[in-house]
C-alpha cells in the first residue's frame, strides 16, 4: 500500500482543473482517502464507522425517524470489512458505487442535523452543519497523522468562506470524490502487484500500461475544461467564495 501522502496530493491534483470551488476539493481528499478503507490497517476506522452508525441509527429513529444516512454508514462499514484488499473498492464500480453512497450520506444528514438544532432552538449556520458532517467523514477516513491537519484547515475555510448547502452542487460532489478516488487508483496501478479495476466483471490484473491511458484522459479532460469554461487560476475568487 502506497503512503497516504501520495494519494491524497494525487486526489487533490486530480480534481483542481474540474472544481467551481475550492469547497469540492475536501470531497475530492475524501475520494482519495476511500479506496485504502479495505486495507487491515484501517479496522478500527471501520469497527468505529460501524458502531457510531448503529448509535445515530437508534438514536436518530426515536428522535427523528428513519435516518437513511445513518444505515449508509453501517453498509459502507460491512463493505469495508468484508471487501478484500486491492478488491472491490479498487475497482472502476466500487469507487462509483462507494462515491454515490458517500455523496448520498452526507445529503442525508444535512437535513437531519438542520432539523435536530433547530429543535433546541439554535439556528446553526450552513457551514457549521457541513463542518460537522465533513469532520465526521474525515475521522473515518482520513489518515489519523493528516486528520487534525484536515480539521483546521476545513474549519478555517468554512470561515473565512461560508458554503450555503442549499446550493451545492451535488453531481460535482460526487464526481470530485469519484475523481479523488480514481486518482487513488492511477498510482496503485503503478505498483507491481496491479489491481483487478473491472472487478467483479473480469479478475485480469492491470498495470502502469491502464495507469497511463488514465493520465492521459485526465490530461486531455482537463485541457477541454479549462479551455472551454476558463482557468481557475484566472477566475481565483470564485474558486473560493462559495455562492
Amino acid at each position: 500500500m502506497s503512503s497516504y501522502k501520495p494519494h491524497a496530493i494525487a486526489g487533490l491534483i486530480f480534481a483542481l482543473p474540474f472544481i467551481p470551488s475550492v469547497f469540492y476539493l475536501f470531497f475530492a481528499l475524501l475520494g482519495a482517502s476511500i479506496p485504502d478503507m479495505d486495507h487491515h490497517n484501517n479496522n478500527n476506522k471501520v469497527y468505529s464507522m460501524f458502531a457510531i452508525g448503529i448509535v445515530l441509527s437508534i438514536l436518530l429513529f426515536f428522535y427523528d425517524g428513519l435516518s437513511i444516512s445513518a444505515l449508509i454508514l453501517v453498509s459502507l462499514a460491512v463493505i469495508f470489512y468484508l471487501s478484500k484488499h486491492r478488491g472491490f473498492t479498487h475497482s472502476f464500480l466500487g469507487i462509483g458505487i462507494l462515491s454515490f453512497l458517500f455523496m448520498l450520506m452526507v445529503m442525508g444528514f444535512i437535513p437531519v442535523l438542520s432539523r435536530i438544532f433547530l429543535s433546541f432552538g439554535f439556528n446553526i449556520s450552513s457551514s457549521f452543519i457541513l463542518l460537522v458532517i465533513l469532520a465526521l467523514l474525515g475521522y473515518f477516513v482520513i489518515s489519523r497523522r493528516y486528520l487534525y491537519i484536515y480539521l483546521l484547515v476545513l474549519a478555517i475555510y468554512l470561515i473565512i468562506f461560508p458554503v450555503d448547502y442549499t446550493s451545492i452542487q451535488w453531481s460535482m460532489v460526487l464526481l470530485t470524490m469519484f475523481i479523488g478516488a480514481l486518482s487513488h487508483i492511477v498510482l496503485d496501478l503503478w505498483t507491481p502487484a496491479g489491481l483487478k479495476v473491472f472487478k467483479p466483471f473480469t479478475d485480469f490484473k492491470f498495470h502502469k500500461g491502464l495507469a497511463i491511458i488514465l493520465v492521459v484522459v485526465w490530461l486531455l479532460s482537463s485541457i477541454f475544461v479549462l479551455w472551454n469554461y476558463g482557468s481557475f487560476i484566472t477566475y481565483l475568487n470564485p474558486l473560493f467564495m462559495y455562492t
